[in-house]
């Protein structure tokens, strides 16, 4: 029997992107379009699931939002060719608004925690457009003029209810995190990944500069400073991922899918960037977990 030597889960927030990435993948893995040192093993019943996701990246349609109890539990096995090393990729049988109610009843289910022990990886989505920012009181300075101080004159006195809704997206996934550590096999790799990269580069002023680490620091810094803080625990890499390659929801979204589909692979359209490196090979996420 083939021992694992890997077994990494997915997780994220809704809209995060898990579903973007693994239709993209799995349309890698199929078509062999980039050479890579792996092939891929799935359950019979998971190849539909798969190929329903893979139909979505190719005809530029952003994947239906899975909901909560119809979610279907995936597992990719990918096996290095040379050793024949065997790493579990595991897609749970969760959808985005678990993990948000894990953030608000504080509760997992067994099977969760059980899946969360047996692992030696994670891959953790955040998505830029679907990210809860704090309001800075700079920020607040700005909109009401440079010539205007926050007080009590230029304040509302309306009255706004706090809601749970209402909590920054790092709280949240700072707080999964600490709710998953005591249950984890320390130091366990996390692979951050940041969807929808392409809005990262294509956004005005942007020179190149940009990288996946620079973006964590600057937008979600308390996650930044967790996962910096919690090296004992947590081994982390960040990669920026457009598995999509452009925007489906944007101004001119019609030509922008028209140019994605003229691509002769189109896998060629896939954006992956780690620090200052940029290609389109989708299965670097993995094979940092693999072989770090």
């Amino acid at each position: 029997m083939t021992e694992i030597s890997n077994k990494c889960m997915f997780l994220g927030l809704p809209n995060s992107g898990k579903s973007s990435f693994i239709g993209a993948l799995w349309h890698v893995m199929e078509t062999s379009e980039i050479e890579a040192n792996y092939t891929v093993k799935i359950q019979p019943e998971d190849r539909e699931h798969l190929n329903m996701l893979r139909q979505s990246f190719l005809d530029c349609i952003a994947p239906e939002r899975t909901k909560t109890g119809f979610v279907k539990n995936i597992k990719l096995s990918i096996v290095e060719k040379n050793s024949g090393v065997v790493s579990d990729f595991i897609f749970p049988d969760l959808s985005g608004e678990t993990y948000s109610s894990q953030f608000s009843y504080r509760k997992m289910t067994k099977e969760y925690v059980d899946q969360i022990k047996e692992c030696n990886g994670l891959m953790l989505f955040v998505n830029p457009d679907y990210i809860k920012s704090p309001n800075l009181i700079s920020d607040i300075s700005f909109l009401l003029g440079e010539d205007k101080a926050v007080t009590e004159e230029t304040m509302t006195s309306e009255h706004v209810p706090w809601e749970i809704e209402m909590t920054q997206t790092q709280v949240v996934i700072v707080d999964v995190l600490q709710m998953i550590v005591r249950h984890i096999n320390k130091p366990i790799k996390i692979c951050l990944i940041i969807s929808a990269w392409d809005l990262i580069k294509t956004l005005p002023g942007d020179d190149g500069a940009q990288t996946p680490v620079k973006w964590l620091g600057n937008r979600m810094p308390l996650l930044k400073q967790y996962l910096e803080a919690n090296k004992s625990s947590f081994l982390y890499e960040t990669f920026g991922v457009s598995a999509q390659g452009g925007s489906y929801k944007a101004e001119g979204k019609d030509t922008i899918v028209e140019q994605l589909l003229l691509k002769n692979k189109q896998s060629e359209r896939i954006i992956v960037q780690n620090g200052d490196s940029q290609s389109n090979d989708i299965t670097m996420p993995l094979k940092w977990i693999i072989n770090g």
